[in-house]
């Protein structure tokens, strides 16, 4: 995409009004300001300057342009980010490939279709004779008819070609029901409509279009398969699609947890019954899902899975939890008591599920009472179940605190040896492919805030550059684009006028001229501030490059390599004097 183009958008745009459209602003002088919707707090502490078009949270160190809110705030990647806000500003984009449009229109044709099919059959389920038995059935499961409405359940009649009658009329090709996943092509060349005599189910991507169905039999419908779903088609991708997101994802970003369940109707009754952060997975190939949940990422890192207490919920349970630890996310279990499932709890009391919620349990704690409660203590069975079951997620644990309480609740609860479990834990961590930890590319960087607020200093007030210059270099900055800024600010002698245009380094400059105004636009002040911040900051970095030679110490020291680990000693020695005179004090 041309530069000159996003310009264009970004000057059509006022950065104000389009933020305003998500949460409410107030007039701060000559900014705006309001209370950042991507991180709990109680005083507004996102600025937003219509005049540089940029916004900055000094709670949480968010900030960019107007791309960057609406990516953030909607869960959204490039593209479709700028296909919204280019038809606000009234910018058309350019097709970059000859076969760009006709793909763009092959997908809004199935968007039509499947939101069409999603209207035929809740009409034919509230308004037909032929669905009276699934609305009856629906209503007997305690929906109500404003929740049949909003989610647009239907019935599909028991017709082979009901649907493609109707879909006729507007003009839709038989192929084109194929390609949309409502049709289905035997092998014979015979065409009918894939969904007949089931209660619908639409699932809807983000924005709330269908691209797709789960349909359910009536009970007592013989031996045919209980749910059938649609196929994987351009528009629908089950690994891609959490059933209910489209209307969950406010109330989780709201309430900052996410609550996964097995089935449909059990997300349904819940939002139903009021707890609309709720979504359900689709389908039982939950090895499949970790697109899914790379997508709610950004709405919440707290995560409660229920599923049901049978052999496949449970081993749901294990692959969802899993992956869900190898992004990042911090999991727990709700664990039901005497019933089937949440749909049934909820519907016996809303409090017990909320009870059942709250009394969530971390994820390996559930594993570690699983150990006890399965087993006889310190039987080989019990030990085999920790190795098996428990130890492998230790290694998706990138906090050591956290990883060593497991590790000392494991050694106190089961008596084995805490060497013994250390060298499980490498050995299944050396096993797996998947990436330890927190997507390093998804989190905010620790002092990332106080980062931003050194880099603005440096291009900002020259008065501060010039007394930290000898002390401050490139690798003091954790956030790798920060570094690679900073390093060509510093090289240019604060002179390149290309590190001042980009979008970081505005945002930083931003930051400290908004702390300028916060101290009456007094430069001194200001240059005080500034140093105290520095002290920290360098005290950040130096205790990362000295926890850093520590482990290369080790390294050499196992090697046997004596030279090495003395040469690195030395330098550590150095950090620390260093250190302990920041320590002291925090004046220069």
């Amino acid at each position: 995409m041309a530069d000159q183009i996003l310009q264009e958008i970004k000057d059509r745009l006022n950065i104000v009004d389009i933020i305003s459209g998500y949460i409410q602003v107030k007039k701060a002088g000559v900014n705006f300001k309001a209370a950042c919707p991507f991180h709990h707090e109680k005083t507004p502490s996102l600025v937003i300057s219509p005049q540089k078009q940029i916004w900055h949270c000094f709670g949480c160190g968010e900030g960019g342009d107007v791309f960057g809110f609406v990516s953030k705030y909607e869960n959204l990647d490039f593209k479709e980010t700028l296909k919204i806000l280019a038809e606000k500003a009234g910018v058309r984009l350019p097709a970059h490939r000859a076969d760009s449009r006709a793909q763009q229109d092959e997908r809004e044709l199935l968007l039509r279709i499947n939101n069409f099919a999603a209207r035929y059959y809740h009409e034919v389920l509230v308004s037909s004779a032929q669905g009276k038995s699934a609305l009856e059935y629906l209503k007997n499961r305690g929906l109500s008819n404003g929740t049949i409405e909003q989610w647009r359940i239907g019935y599909a009649p028991d017709d082979f070609h009901a649907l493609e009658r109707a879909l006729a009329k507007k003009q839709v090709s038989l192929p084109e029901l194929v390609k949309a996943g409502v049709s289905v092509k035997n092998e014979r060349g015979q065409m009918y409509d894939r969904f007949r005599g089931r209660i619908t189910f639409p699932i809807y991507n983000y924005f709330g279009d269908a691209v797709g169905f789960t349909a359910r039999v009536l009970d007592g419908a013989g031996s045919q398969a209980k749910y059938i779903n649609s196929p994987e088609t351009a528009i629908y991708n089950k690994s891609k699609t959490l059933f209910g997101l489209n209307f969950a994802k406010e109330a989780i970003r709201k309430k900052d947890e996410l609550i996964i369940v097995e089935g449909q109707m059990d997300c349904i009754s819940l939002h139903q019954a009021g707890f609309n952060n709720v979504v359900a997975s689709s389908g039982t190939a939950y090895n499949e899902q970790a697109a899914d949940f790379t997508a709610a990422r950004r709405l919440s890192r707290n995560v409660k899975l229920c599923f049901d207490a049978d052999t496949a919920g449970q081993a749901a349970l294990r692959k969802t939890g899993e992956m869900l630890l190898k992004q990042g996310f911090k999991v727990k279990v709700v664990v039901l008591h005497n019933v089937k499932d949440p749909d049934e709890l909820v519907r016996r009391s809303s409090g017990l599920w909320e009870k059942a919620v709250k009394e969530a349990v971390w994820f390996l704690d559930y594993y570690i009472q699983q150990a006890a409660l399965l087993f006889p203590p310190g039987s080989v069975e019990q030990k085999m179940y920790l190795n098996e079951q428990v130890l492998p997620f230790l290694g998706y644990i990138s906090d050591p605190l956290e990883q060593d309480h497991y590790i000392q609740k494991i050694v106190s609860g089961f008596g084995v040896f805490e060497k013994t479990v250390r060298a499980q834990i490498a050995k299944h961590r050396g096993s797996s492919p998947a990436k330890k930890g927190a997507d390093p590319e998804s989190r905010v960087a620790p002092g990332l805030l106080l980062q931003k607020e050194m880099f603005g200093g440096l291009i900002f007030l020259p008065e501060f550059a010039a007394a930290v210059a000898e002390q401050v270099d490139a690798q003091d900055f954790e956030d790798s684009e920060l570094s690679q800024l900073a390093g060509a600010w510093l090289l240019s002698s604060g002179g390149d006028p290309a590190v001042k245009e980009h979008a970081v380094a505005k945002e930083a400059v931003f930051m400290v001229e908004s702390l300028l105004d916060s101290l009456n636009g007094d430069r001194e002040k200001l240059l005080k501030q500034l140093k105290k911040s520095f002290a920290l900051f360098k005290l950040s970095s130096l205790k990362r490059k000295i926890s850093g030679l520590q482990a290369e110490i080790a390294a050499a020291e196992q090697a046997g390599n004596r030279t090495r680990a003395a040469e690195l000693s030395g330098k550590v020695n150095e950090l620390l004097n260093l250190r302990m005179g920041l320590e002291k004090t925090t004046n220069f």
